[in-house]
C-alpha cells in the first residue's frame, strides 16, 4: 500500500504528496530482513504519513477479508459480508 499509493511516483498518488525521507525509509525497508527493524521502519513511514501526509482519512472499514486456497464454500458469499452473514460455521470447510 506504502509504496503503490504513497511513494513520489506511485501511480495512485492521487494528492502528489513526496516526502524524502518518507522515500528513502521505503526504500530501505524493502530489503531489511531483521523484523523489529523494518517493524521500526514501517513505524516511522506511518508517522511521517499521519503527521505530514496528504490524506485525510476520516474512518477505517471495521472489518478485514482474507483468501486461502485450503478453504472452500460452496455458496455465494453474503451480501452483508460479517463472517458470510454469520454463516461461515455452515457454509465454509477445509478444502
Amino acid at each position: 500500500m506504502l509504496s503503490h499509493v504513497y511513494a513520489k511516483d506511485a501511480p495512485c498518488n492521487d494528492t502528489h504528496w513526496k516526502n524524502v525521507r518518507f522515500n528513502r525509509l521505503l526504500a530501505e525497508a524493502r530489503t531489511v530482513l531483521n523484523e523489529s527493524k523494518r517493524r521500526a521502519l514501517y513505524r516511522e513511514m506511518q508517522l511521517i504519513l499521519r503527521d505530514e501526509g496528504g490524506v485525510i482519512v476520516p474512518m477505517y472499514a471495521n472489518y478485514v477479508f482474507a483468501r486461502s486456497t485450503k478453504v472452500a464454500r460452496g455458496e455465494a458469499i453474503a451480501a452483508n459480508w460479517e463472517l458470510d452473514g454469520w454463516k461461515c460455521i455452515e457454509r465454509w470447510w477445509f478444502a
